[in-house]
């Protein structure tokens, strides 16, 4: 199998067991699930698979003379990856430390084809599943790992960032010891370093990543409480999820706001979210001829900028959703589809749960509510529709 790989180049896979990986059907699913999330709604160009990160990885730890063991276990560590990946980790409350998808790593290994291609080829599947084995695979921020300087080689390549001159400066400099990926001058440690601090400013950790992902994450929470996708679903790839949720005409018209246009960073008096996202950075190990020391250590200075990055993170962003125009309610007198007019008064966010929500009064007196009485309801279940006599109609028309 010949590998035509943006960060790589041409390379070549002759181990009869990873071929026999790569074409199950879990793996192939990779292909269709976006690394970025919801980046390609605001730009095509924003979408690298987890298929060809995952394939990165296992060239990388070839590259660096990685067991066997560790190499599959890098060619599969992101085969449980949710379609529009860290998305769900929005979905389930997980936005700082984004792990979701390792709760999914075991399962969907042992519903494939990989334990039995593992016992054929006298592979321990339960030691290939636990990263916590591989050291040069898997590591704690800020530690250098294959997984994480892959992802920023071709991240950084893909926006711009860094050169291919860069990419190549980086790998070449790229080492091992005691098990451990280090870097062989500080030259290379500091580009990588401060170019992967600036992929965390803006494209990994930025305000719009964050109110994106927090955005689509309530659109699929919605969707979810509807029953027009299940959970089941996170394991299709973007586009099958996209199709179900399109759906649904609500859905499809918040999917808009999905866009640079539907999303700004605000400030704490007028928002939609406030939202935390989770900060990349790194601090790798450098030889520094018979010792081993850190880039901060060596650029004092480079210490201050990762504190400041990391705060500003933590702190969250205030976003704000502008709502599709055609969607404003107008003020003024509406007749519920029964007879009786209203007058809307206000239009705006619930103070805890940001939902939309419409303030009218009664223009009638009413003996179980009085004289003109007040209403507080939810925007969608005001301007919905409902069936009278087997027709469709408003729930309220506005008249004047």
């Amino acid at each position: 199998m010949i590998v035509d790989d943006v960060v790589y180049g041409k390379e070549e896979i002759t181990d009869p067991l990873v071929i026999e990986i790569i074409n199950t059907p879990q793996m192939q699913r990779l292909k269709g699930v976006n690394q970025y999330g919801v980046w390609n709604f605001f730009n095509e160009k924003y979408f690298t698979s987890r298929f060809d990160h995952c394939v990165g990885v296992y060239l990388l730890l070839r590259k660096l003379g990685a067991s066997r063991e560790e190499q599959i276990s890098g060619l599969i560590h992101d085969i449980a990856h949710t379609a529009f990946s860290h998305v769900i980790d929005f979905v389930f409350d997980d936005a700082v430390s984004q792990t979701v998808h390792e709760k999914f790593h075991e399962k969907v290994i042992f519903q494939s084809e990989i334990p039995q291609i593992l016992e054929r080829y006298d592979q321990d599947v339960n030691k290939i599943i636990d990263e916590k084995n591989f050291g040069i695979l898997e590591r704690d921020l800020p530690n250098l790992c294959a997984d994480r300087v892959d992802y920023f080689l071709r991240d950084s390549l893909l926006i711009g960032v860094s050169t291919n001159d860069d990419v190549n400066m980086i790998i070449n400099a790229l080492t091992v010891h005691n098990n451990e990926i280090i870097l062989k001058n500080k030259e290379a440690a500091e580009l990588l370093s401060r170019r992967f601090i600036k992929m965390g400013q803006i494209f990994w950790s930025p305000p719009i990543q964050a109110g994106s992902y927090q955005l689509m994450g309530e659109i699929i929470k919605e969707a979810l409480k509807k029953e027009i996708i299940t959970e089941k679903d996170f394991f299709l790839t973007d586009q099958e999820v996209l199709e179900k949720l399109n759906s649904d005409k609500d859905i499809s018209e918040r999917l808009k706001l999905v866009s640079y246009s539907g999303i700004k960073e605000s400030n704490e008096k007028d928002y939609t979210y406030h939202t935390t996202t989770k900060a990349r950075y790194v601090n790798p190990k450098i030889l520094s001829g018979q010792e081993i020391k850190n880039i901060t250590e060596l650029v004092p200075s480079f210490k201050v900028e990762i504190s400041e990055f990391r705060e500003k993170v933590s702190k969250g962003y205030f976003i704000k959703i502008n709502e599709l125009k055609k969607d404003k309610l107008k003020l003024g007198k509406y007749q519920h589809y029964k007879g009786n007019i209203y007058e809307v008064l206000n239009v705006g966010k619930h103070s805890e749960t940001h939902e939309d929500m419409v303030v009218y009064k009664a223009l009638y007196d009413s003996k179980e509510f009085g004289k003109n009485a007040v209403w507080v309801r939810p925007k969608k279940i005001f301007t919905e529709n409902v069936v009278v006599d087997g027709k469709e109609v408003p729930r309220f028309r506005l008249v004047e």
